[in-house]
């Protein structure tokens, strides 16, 4: 297999055609095409079929993009390494974080960051596991922090535990249900979550496990944390979110925590990124101005990162 025509199934999936596809690739419709049935040919099954609304790939043609997407990335990668050692250009570096680390220890993470890094280019998500999985499975993400994965995909991915983290229940302030203390009070109300609870987690075997499998309440999934506050100040609807997040959002974002007494088991917070992947130079660095900040901000005065950490539980341990 060579790395164009891998590029070439790549751009079929993401565009949908061979015309399309093309053009992303600034190819003419002939080459594309030629690229693929060399593929096929190569592979010995069929990777792709047309339909009237477009190509389609087959169940082997998506098990290949993957790996797919994986080499590019990592072609991708040490082109980047290749051109920092010969100043050709930027080395690039694609981070999730949860929203609050984002807001409180982010500063500091790049200060450190960019007096070892100065030229590289970062991009950053929002490390929901259902955005950031995918994207570490497939080399489009280097680094996530985000709570710790299901055990049947701890194979896939070295973990750096964080913190513990525990959950609130959050409304709007003024909400009308606002000082109800049980689950069973809030049976008709609406949810936005940033994921879909019935999914088979550790969450799902608690107080708001049963909750959710009893009353089957109406839950929005909103994969923005922008989204979501945005659904929860404008509107009745209740949300679920972690403590250190609450805490940096309650009084400015006008919201309110309501005073459940039923919990959401504690979750751990890992730094993840992908077993067997060479990590870059730039993501050493990351990932020591990650840890430093966290360690020398456990013990900070800032009022914001106080807050932060009452709220959390560190668990990293010292280098």
């Amino acid at each position: 297999m060579k790395i164009h025509q891998l590029r070439t199934l790549v751009a079929i999936s993401d565009t949908g055609s061979v015309r399309n596809a093309a053009k992303a690739l600034e190819l003419s419709p002939a080459a594309v095409t030629k690229a693929m049935r060399e593929l096929e040919a190569q592979v010995g099954v069929a990777l792709i079929v047309r339909e009237a609304s477009g190509i389609i790939l087959t169940e082997a043609g998506r098990a290949l993009l993957a790996h797919a997407r994986l080499m590019i990335e990592q072609l991708r990668r040490a082109q980047d390494e290749m051109d920092r050692f010969s100043g050709a250009g930027r080395e690039r570096l694609t981070v999730a974080l949860p929203t609050w680390i984002a807001i409180a220890l982010l500063g500091g993470i790049m200060k450190r960051f960019e007096q070892e890094m100065p030229d590289t280019r970062l991009v950053f998500y929002e490390s929901l596991l259902s955005v950031a999985v995918p994207k570490l499975r497939d080399g489009t993400l280097d680094l996530s922090v985000s709570r710790a994965c299901p055990p049947s995909w701890r194979d896939e991915f070295q973990q750096v535990p964080l913190f513990l983290s525990g959950y609130a229940v959050v409304g709007r302030a003024g909400h009308p249900l606002a000082k109800c203390r049980t689950l069973a009070q809030l049976k008709g109300v609406s949810w936005v979550l940033n994921r879909d609870f019935t999914e088979n987690d550790a969450e799902g075997d608690g107080p708001f496990g049963e909750y959710f499998r009893r009353y089957k309440p109406r839950v929005h999934v909103a994969h923005s944390s922008s989204m979501m506050i945005g659904l929860i100040c404008n509107t009745d609807v209740l949300s679920i979110m972690p403590w250190p997040l609450a805490e940096l959002l309650v009084a400015k974002e006008g919201l309110c925590v309501l005073p459940v007494t039923e919990t959401i088991p504690e979750v751990q917070v890992n730094l993840m990124y992908r077993r067997g992947t060479p990590l870059s130079a730039a993501a050493k660095v990351f990932i020591r101005s990650l840890k430093d900040t966290i360690l020398d901000e456990a013990n900070t005065s800032d009022p914001m990162s106080r807050r932060v950490f009452q709220a959390v539980e560190c668990i990293l341990t010292q280098p």
